[in-house]
C-alpha cells in the first residue's frame, strides 16, 4: 500500500457539523456531525478517491500547501491505500453504462445507490463496473419506473 498525506480544510457548519474539503484533490469533500468524524470521513473519502485514480492508471496529483481561509481550519489527514481498495474488474463510466443499459445517466446513479449496480465516485466523474452491468442485463429489466407502494391501513 503506498502512503499519502493532503491537507484538509475543515469549517464549521451552520447546523453543528464540520464540511470538510480537500483542495489537492478536486471534487473530494465530505462532512462530520463531530471534528473527528470530520476527520475520519475525510481520511475514506481521499483513499477511496486516490485509489479510484490509481484504478484507473492515474497517479494522485502532489500535495500542495493551500492557504486556509480565516472560516476554516487547515489539517493534514495521512491515509494508506492502493488501486485494489475500488471495486475490482473492469469498470466504464456512467455515460457508457447509460448507453448499454439504455437509461439516462442520472438514474445510473440512483441505480448505484440504491444497490442495483456496483460503482464509484472519483471527482464529478462516476464509473460503473461491467460486471454489475452484464447483471442487470440478464436480470432482464423492466422498462419504466417501478410501481408505487400503497400504505396498509
Amino acid at each position: 500500500m503506498a502512503k499519502f498525506i493532503y491537507g484538509v480544510l475543515l469549517t464549521r457548519d451552520e447546523e453543528g457539523g464540520w464540511d470538510v474539503t480537500v483542495p489537492d484533490l478536486p471534487g473530494c469533500f465530505t462532512y462530520g456531525e463531530s471534528r473527528m468524524e470530520a476527520l475520519a470521513q475525510a481520511g475514506d473519502a481521499m483513499r477511496t478517491y486516490v485509489a479510484a485514480l490509481l484504478a484507473q492508471g492515474e497517479q494522485p496529483p502532489a500535495p500542495t500547501n493551500t492557504p486556509c481561509p480565516e472560516d476554516s481550519e487547515s489539517v493534514y489527514v495521512f491515509f494508506e491505500t492502493s488501486a485494489g481498495y475500488v471495486l475490482p474488474g473492469p469498470h466504464v463510466s456512467a455515460a457508457e453504462a447509460a448507453r448499454q443499459l439504455g437509461v439516462s445517466p442520472g438514474r445510473i446513479t440512483r441505480m448505484i445507490d440504491s444497490g442495483v449496480l456496483d460503482g464509484y465516485r472519483v471527482g464529478r466523474h462516476t464509473y460503473v463496473t461491467c460486471e454489475s452491468i452484464d447483471r442487470r442485463k440478464e436480470e432482464g429489466a423492466r422498462a419504466g419506473r417501478p410501481p408505487k407502494r400503497r400504505a396498509m391501513g
